[in-house]
This record gives structure tokens, C-alpha cells and sequence, in this order.
């Protein structure tokens, strides 16, 4: 008496025979589907049953089918291989598992799925050599491998010419970079010849307004009547301090700055007391005001050296020709 038939017995007798029987080589057929189904009755299996068995090879494979089309492309390949155990020669069903496969390849990039691809490809065209979808599956896989041959050959070449790229636009930015040093230098310069020319512009705004004060001074002795010696020797030392003046330079113009302006100072009180009060007011109010214009551009000449001097500072000794100043009256 026969066996009784077992549905995954019999599969997994059928996958063992296909496979020791084809090996590796995919060169030929190992069985026949008749052949199988006398193995399937010999093993149990009724006639109904081996209908009903294939009747669900080809549910399996419409079901690959339908998940190929919706890109499902795992359950495709999952019902395909339900389809194929049971039948391994089954229309369409290793090119299902082909393009099932190719197409999770083409998705996910993985090696072994397009590997299983060409495996199953080959393997239906053993049974159908004119099987387009097995066809199509090995063609695309060819042609991705001679284009990945291609594109390894042009990721060299783009890999140099990016190199070449990269070379001329790091030259090119050091260029640009020397240009804008030397721009920049420019004018880091440009504003410390600047700030000098404004420095010493304001210098001679200090001179202008202690050279109109001193030509005051005339008119402030003359403003006295009789002769008093006192007054007559401040007159005489303003003049020898006023005519110093004229050709003193620095710290040394400061020193006699401060002696001058001590000698006014000695010559306003005197006069205000030998002259006439109403003589000597509009000429007294009138130097008072020239000594105050004398402070204002001695403040905004400081000022002048203070931006001169941080940005001779901040060059930090790129234009040995630019030197630290002293502020007016520093000692």
C-alpha cells in the first residue's frame, strides 16, 4: 500500500531532486513534469491531487504576478518560490522569480538579488529558451555590467578631472586671496594715509589759531599808555618765546607753548591793571576766545592722532614708514 501523500514532504523531495540533479552547472532539465508526477504517485499522491497541487502552483504564480505589477517585489518572489516548489517547471515561474528579483536589485542595489536574477533567468530559459522575461532580465544585467565597467573607467576620469577642477579653482582661490591681500593691504594703507593727512591737517588748524591769538598780543600792549618796565620785559620775552616758536618742532614746541601761554597769562593781568578797563575788555574777551579755539583744535587734533595711532597699531608694523605719534602738549 502506498504511502500517504504529504504536500511539504513532497515539495521538499522534489526541491532535493531538481537540485542534485541540475547542480550547478544550469546545462540541463533534470526531470520532466510527467516524471514528477509519477514521483508525486509514488510517493502517495492521488491523481486528484496532484490537480489540485498544481491548480495551486498556478494560484501561487498569478498572486507573483499581481505583487511584480504592484512592486511588492519580496511577495513576488515569496509566492513565486511556493509556486515553483511545487512545480519547478511551471510557465513563467523561475522568470517571475528573475524579474522579481532583478527588479528588488534595481531598487536596493544589492548584489545577491541580482545574482538570484540571472540565476533564475538562465535556469527558465532551460525550459523555454525563448522565454522573453528570462531574456529581458539577462540582457538588462549584461548591459548594467558593461556600464559598470564604463562607470568605473569614467569615476576614474571624473575622479581626475575633478582633481584638475579642484587644482585650478584652489589656484585660482589663492589668487583671488593674494589679490584680496593685496587689496586689503591697499587699504590698510589707504586709510592710514588718511588718517595722517588729516592728522596733520588739524595740526595746522592748532598753529593757525596760536598764530592769530599771538598777533593779538600788539594790540594788547598797545593798549596800555605810558611806559611800565615789567610789562615792556613780558612784551620782550613773548616776542623771543613767539619767534622760538615758529621754528620748534614736538616736544620741544610744547615746552615753549606752555612758557608762552604762562607769559600771556602774566601780560593780561598786568594790563588790566595799567590800561583803561574799557580799552582793554574787547581786546581781553577777544584773546580769551582765541585761547579757547586754541584748546578746541588742540582736542580735535588729539583725536586725530588717537585714529592715526590704532591703525597704525592694527597694521602691526606692515608699513614701517607709519610710527606712533604723541598726542599734542604730551610730555
Amino acid at each position: 500500500m502506498a504511502a500517504a501523500y504529504n504536500e511539504d514532504k513532497f515539495k521538499q523531495h522534489i526541491r532535493t531532486v531538481v537540485s542534485e540533479a541540475e547542480g550547478d552547472s544550469l546545462t540541463e532539465r533534470p526531470l520532466t513534469l510527467d516524471e514528477l508526477r509519477e514521483l508525486a504517485i509514488s510517493m502517495g499522491m492521488s491523481e486528484e491531487e496532484w490537480d489540485a497541487l498544481q491548480n495551486k502552483a498556478h494560484v501561487h504564480l498569478k498572486l507573483a504576478e499581481d505583487h511584480l505589477k504592484a512592486r511588492n517585489f519580496e511577495q513576488a518572489i515569496a509566492d513565486a518560490e511556493q509556486a515553483t516548489s511545487i512545480n519547478p517547471y511551471i510557465p513563467n515561474g523561475n522568470a517571475i522569480l528573475a524579474k522579481a528579483y532583478h527588479m528588488l536589485w534595481l531598487e536596493d542595489d544589492f548584489a545577491s538579488a541580482r545574482d538570484k536574477a540571472e540565476y533564475y533567468a538562465r535556469k527558465e530559459l532551460l525550459t523555454d529558451p525563448n522565454d522573453t522575461i528570462a531574456i529581458n532580465v539577462l540582457s538588462a544585467i549584461n548591459k548594467k555590467k558593461k556600464i559598470g565597467g564604463k562607470d568605473e573607467k569614467s569615476k576614474k576620469t571624473y575622479i581626475i578631472i575633478a582633481a584638475v577642477i579642484l587644482a585650478v579653482v584652489l589656484i585660482g582661490y589663492a589668487m583671488v586671496s593674494s589679490s584680496n591681500s593685496n587689496e586689503s593691504n591697499k587699504s590698510a594703507e589707504m586709510d592710514l594715509i588718511n588718517a595722517q593727512e588729516e592728522m596733520i591737517s588739524q595740526l595746522d588748524l592748532v598753529e593757525n589759531a596760536i598764530d592769530r591769538r599771538n598777533n593779538m598780543l600788539p594790540d594788547l600792549f598797545g593798549a596800555v599808555n605810558g611806559s611800565h618796565g615789567d610789562l615792556n620785559m613780558l612784551n620782550l620775552q613773548i616776542e623771543t618765546l613767539t619767534a622760538r616758536l615758529d621754528n620748534a618742532e614736538g616736544s620741544k614746541r610744547s615746552i615753549i607753548e606752555n612758557e608762552l601761554n604762562q607769559k600771556i597769562a602774566d601780560a593780561k593781568k598786568l594790563v588790566q591793571t595799567y590800561g583803561d578797563k574799557d580799552n582793554v575788555e574787547t581786546l581781553l574777551v577777544q584773546i580769551e576766545g582765541a585761547d579757547n579755539r586754541i584748546n578746541f583744535e588742540k582736542k580735535a587734533y588729539n583725536d586725530a592722532v588717537k585714529e592715526y595711532n590704532k591703525l597704525v597699531k592694527m597694521s602691526k608694523g606692515e608699513f614701517p614708514d607709519y610710527d606712533l605719534q604723541p598726542y599734542y602738549n604730551e610730555d
